[in-house]
């Protein structure tokens, strides 16, 4: 991406368990889950104001990182895309056993 005549790109990792790729101009690139107000997990990039909180796609989100730092992107993505399949399999056969329940209730 390009902004006022020069690229953005990542610079550094943010957190212990990094959790932000800092930007050349300063702003964030961070995976959010479906946690907050658009209920959808996705990169997204932020100034710390919530006012300049954007969405971005995974092909952005490469965009932006840059060749030093598309590894983070792709090992962040996948390892949500991973969590959300545990959780999806943890709600099914949670369903599962309180149908089980139900049928033996009635």
């Amino acid at each position: 991406m390009e902004t006022n005549g020069h690229d953005i790109r990542g610079v550094w990792t943010r957190g212990a368990d990094p959790q932000e790729l800092v930007l050349s101009d300063g702003s964030r690139l961070l995976l959010e889950t479906g946690l907050g107000g658009n209920g959808e997990a996705g990169w997204h990039r932020t100034d710390g104001r919530d006012d300049t909180a954007g969405h971005l796609s995974v092909p952005e989100a490469f965009d932006l990182a840059g060749d030093a730092y598309n590894d983070y992107v792709a090992v962040r993505t996948r390892a949500e895309a991973e969590w959300l399949r545990a959780i999806s399999e943890w709600c099914r056969a949670e369903a599962g056993r309180l149908e089980h329940g139900l049928a033996h209730a009635a």
